[in-house]
């Protein structure tokens, strides 16, 4: 936000807030210290910054994409000299530590020509971090801006800075930590899967994170599902590393059917998901054990059973040179599949193949 320069009066405690008796200090304040301070700059917040006001006014005026390529070229030289020079002040940011594109971003109006036109003119918008350390990337998935500038902006960034690392789990955090739509987040994580698979984020810090107290007050049910969606994917390399698909769907539905809190601590139910999980994965250890020690048998009984059949000493030199193949033949016929499964209800597990994924 910015206030008119020419603003009077601005009501007190507009930036602290309290939940359930607890006092709440805004971003800014923290930022800045106090309330006089947070005013003050952003009464200020554009002076003598011309592109970001033409930016962060741009939904109220006709003729955006004009007045900005005018504004972003100043003239300079003498006589027949003139000539086009870039404004640098695009390159600069203001007290929030925002660039231009930053609070292009921001907007809940986007115009891909806009967007075009800061890129071209001022590139190192897109890897300039504000005070939050956040790029405008974060803001164009947090604000839930369409997919065409989710694309150009990944396009832009693979084109102009192909080796920048993003911290995709600052952005996790952000959006995971504020009422941010699930649709947001997943959009958030499917174009880093797409795009930037090799980069990291750290899932047990999250999970962590997620696990404390709120100082938000959050729609309750959104915020069961986002959590839900949220732990999930922290667990997931875990999840997904459970052999047996029942044992899988077992754990998925274990958090699913967490309640979530969404202003007191989240600690101990994290913490019975994640001892629930240790269990599974003992019990999966166990299994493989046991049927690994069964199939062996019954692979040892088939080719027992092929070798007493081979009578003719011409077939037994055909075999002992197919050999491999042979022990491949009983291995694929020693009917373990079959007998595993029925020895799985005793398991406790019934109607899944001990190979099925």
């Amino acid at each position: 936000m910015a206030f008119p320069p020419n603003a009077v009066f601005i009501g007190t405690f507009v930036f602290i807030g309290t939940l359930m008796g607890t006092t709440i200090i805004s971003d800014l304040h923290q930022l800045f210290g106090s309330e006089s301070r947070i005013i003050f700059a952003l009464r200020h917040r554009f002076d003598g910054l011309p592109i970001h006001s033409i930016v962060y006014y741009q939904s109220y005026n006709p003729g955006v994409l004009q007045n900005l390529t005018h504004a972003t070229n100043m003239r300079s030289g003498q006589r027949r000299t003139l000539r086009s020079k870039l404004d640098p002040t695009g390159n600069q940011q203001d007290c929030l530590g925002m660039t231009p594109l930053h609070i292009l971003a921001c907007s809940s109006v986007h115009d891909l020509e806009l967007y075009r036109l800061i890129v071209e003119k001022y590139p190192t918008n897109l890897i300039t971090e504000d005070r939050w350390g956040a790029l405008p990337l974060l803001y164009a998935f947090w604000g839930a801006a369409p997919n065409k500038i989710i694309h150009f902006l990944v396009e832009s960034y693979q084109s102009l800075y192909p080796s920048h690392v993003f911290n995709w789990t600052l952005m996790v955090e952000t959006m995971g930590t504020c009422d941010t739509p699930q649709e947001s987040i997943e959009n958030l994580l499917c174009v880093k899967q797409v795009h930037y698979p090799d980069q990291l984020i750290d899932w047990g810090y999250l999970l962590d994170l997620f696990a404390e107290p709120s100082n938000r007050n959050f729609d309750g049910a959104p915020f069961q599902e986002r959590m839900r969606y949220l732990v999930t994917c922290c667990l997931s390399s875990r999840v997904e590393a459970i052999g047996l698909r029942v044992l899988r769907d077992r754990a998925r539905e274990m958090i699913y059917a967490t309640r979530f809190n969404d202003y007191a601590s989240n600690n101990f139910s994290i913490a019975q998901i994640q001892n629930n999980l240790y269990r599974i994965e003992d019990e999966i250890c166990k299994l493989k054990e046991a049927t690994t020690i069964l199939e062996l048998v019954l692979w040892k009984m088939r080719m027992n059973e092929e070798s007493h059949n081979e009578k003719s000493t011409r077939r037994q030199k055909k075999m002992k040179a197919d050999e491999s193949i042979i022990r491949s033949q009983c291995r694929a016929t020693c009917g373990a599949d079959v007998v595993i499964n029925l020895v799985l209800p005793f398991y406790g597990i019934c109607g899944i193949s001990v190979r099925s994924k």
